[in-house]
């Protein structure tokens, strides 16, 4: 499909998926991460001309519509507005105000809004400003908003449009604005672009139907999902007398002003290894941003067994810990509770605001002194990427938990300003994935930094290469000065080789097989930009595997596995669930399209918290940064 349907459906679906920050509160149902949508349709006489491809541009904005509505989710509250339909010139009467609501914003109106397209010509004046009033006036004053504009020329009426876009998204207002110019010389361009800038969202342009469906699909398809911390709500205590238990899966709470967060996780048999990881916003990246440390412990008066802190890269800080040790008979292997405690620290206290716990058992060995376990892996070289012939219908996650499973290749993606696009390949035993970005910085913007990417584990853990002073010659460099507009990019990252003994190193993080997450971030400023995704997973898939004694209820780490997820297993009650699990993989099909329930198989409350425009995930170009050592598992720092 050509660039048109990708301009109109990466426009619905990137505004619909903002969320508001709230505090966590506990829910009956899930949380629906959409917006409410607008469809507001351009039928003025200058939609009566021929697009490049053949047809004219009103059968093609028709046509994109009717496929792109038919796909759109059930729950996605949809509306359709025209303008420029029913009076012909600008000197009649009410030609500046000849806009019409069709179809008010709902979710069984799919039939009413691919019919109605059907009682539309193009005849009359351009009234942008006028139709996006009442769009604004359409989709109310609460919650997320989305317009979608498909526009084909200049407005030529008051207001101004781009004085209404700002006007509709105001500091503090959730709305946003994306706007498709569909077959239009640079002057509108020009025009529509300000529209978008100033309403907060992305123009797309568009010459034909097919670009159109594409661009909507991707667009829908990413507004139906979840935002990017997520997890089933607990509550943790001030002290660990009364921690809540926690089990297996994935745990939203919320930072309070002191004391932290006491939280209990009973081992089910002796030897298991507990594994616990954070994440958390931060305004800020390295040394000025916020900080979490996690620690584990038998004895909450006594040293941990582990610890660990976050140091956020953009605007996300993660870390993990676990609580193996060598010596099989130690209490931090053998006890059976755990207290874990997580605080804030650092510069910037996040007091207030959302953090993620993600908890795994990982079962013991099957021969606990470890004695036939192989050396931790050394660290992996970086090797050249040939960049393949891109696949181009895989649409990236927002989040960890929305992320399709995608296997070696080249992807093809665009993002926008301030967004994070995740995707998950599986790693075995032994592996380690190299990803490399390329692409053009847009021509309408110079750069400080790019996108970013950044490599995560199942348990929230790092574990990547640190490439700082030593990055490959053909790396863009994010340092220094600023990149021009039109100038080729490159970044890369790779993953640490999986190895169990790597949880004695200070490199813990890689020591376990499962989904990695791939994160690519683009600074919140500049226009979309157009790159391929190149992963290639090196190294012998099981090489160095222990073996696990056979334990009801636990299951070893696999390399397609995400190991937890939103069920949150035991859930916030002080008793763990008797039925949790270790977490439900995605069907392959829901992997690929991304298609997730947006909750867990047992329908517990699973929330998902947006973290505001400039995306959760995104890493700035901080990889520079000097990093605080993680502590190793044996608790030193």
């Amino acid at each position: 499909m050509g660039r048109l349907a990708a301009a109109l459906a990466a426009a619905a679906a990137v505004v619909a998926a903002i969320t508001v920050v709230a505090p966590v509160q506990a829910a009956a149902e899930s949380v629906d991460p959409g917006s409410r949508m607008m469809l507001v349709l351009d039928s003025s006489g200058s939609m009566a001309e021929a697009t490049p491809s053949g047809g004219t541009r009103i059968d093609a904005a028709k046509d994109a519509l009717r496929e792109v509505i038919g796909g759109l989710p059930e729950d996605q509250e949809v509306g359709l507005r025209v303008y420029g339909a029913e009076v012909f010139s600008q000197n009649d009467p009410g030609a500046c105000t000849d806009s019409q609501l069709i179809v008010e914003p709902g979710t069984g109106n799919r039939d009413q809004l691919t019919s109605a397209l059907d009682g539309y010509e193009p005849y009359g004046e351009t009234p942008i400003g006028y139709a996006l009033q009442e769009a604004g006036k359409d989709l109310g004053t609460e919650g997320p908003r989305t317009i979608v504009l498909v526009s084909d020329g200049e407005p030529t009426c008051a207001p101004d449009p781009c004085t209404v876009a700002t006007e509709l998204a105001g500091d503090g207002v959730d709305v946003r604005i994306d706007v498709v110019g569909l077959d239009v010389d640079q002057t509108a361009r020009d025009k529509l672009r300000c529209i978008a800038e100033n309403g907060h969202g992305t123009y797309y342009d568009a010459e034909d139907a097919d670009d159109l469906v594409r661009s909507l699909d991707v667009s829908t398809t990413r507004a139906s999902r979840p935002f990017d911390l997520t997890g089933t709500p607990v509550q943790g205590t001030a002290t660990p007398d009364d921690a809540p238990t926690i089990t297996t899966g994935q745990y939203l709470d919320t930072m309070p002003l002191n004391d932290g967060l006491w939280y209990r996780v009973e081992r089910t048999p002796p030897n298991s290894t507990i594994h616990v990881g954070v994440a958390h916003q931060s305004d800020d990246i390295g040394n000025s941003g916020s900080w979490a440390w996690i620690r584990l412990y038998v004895n909450p008066d006594e040293a941990e067994c582990a610890s660990a802190s976050t140091f956020p890269l953009g605007n996300l800080g993660y870390t993990a810990a676990n609580t193996w040790s060598p010596d099989p008979e130690g209490e931090c292997n053998t006890a059976d509770v755990i207290y874990v405690h997580v605080d804030d620290s650092g510069p910037q206290p996040f007091t207030g605001e959302p953090v993620e716990i993600a908890v795994y058992e990982e079962p013991p060995l099957a021969d606990p002194s470890g004695r036939d376990l192989v050396a931790a892996p050394e660290q992996p070289a970086w090797t050249p990427l040939d960049v393949e012939d891109p696949v181009a219908d895989v649409v990236p996650g927002t989040s960890i938990s929305n992320s399709p499973v995608v296997s070696d290749g080249t992807y093809a993606f665009d993002i926008n300003a301030g967004e994070t696009q995740v995707v998950a390949i599986p790693l075995d035993w032994g592996q380690n994935v190299q990803v490399q970005l390329d692409g053009i910085v847009p021509d309408e913007t110079s750069l400080g930094v790019g996108p970013t990417i950044q490599i995560s584990g199942p348990v929230r853990e790092a574990g990547s290469v640190d490439f700082y002073g030593s990055a490959p010659d053909d790396w863009t460099d994010l340092l220094w000065g600023t990149i021009a507009g039109g100038s080729p990019f490159r970044v890369g990252a790779q993953s640490l080789t999986l190895g169990y003994l790597n949880r004695t190193e200070i490199s813990n993080d890689a020591s376990i097989p499962g989904l990695r997450y791939v994160q690519v971030s683009y600074p919140d400023a500049g226009d979309p930009m157009e790159y391929t995704l190149t992963l290639k997973t090196n190294g012998t898939a099981g090489e160095g595997a222990p073996e696990y004694a056979d334990v009801d209820g636990l299951t070893p780490p696999g390399a397609d596995s995400a190991l937890v997820d939103g069920s949150g297993g035991g859930s916030a009650e002080d008793e763990p669930s008797d039925d949790a699990t270790p977490g439900d993989e995605e069907t392959e099909d829901q992997a690929l399209t991304g298609d997730g329930s947006g909750g867990d198989a047992s329908g517990l409350p699973w929330m998902p918290i947006g973290l505001g425009a400039a995306g959760l995930l995104a890493l700035g170009g901080a990889g520079w940064l000097a990093r605080r050592n993680r502590a190793t598992s044996d608790g030193s720092e």
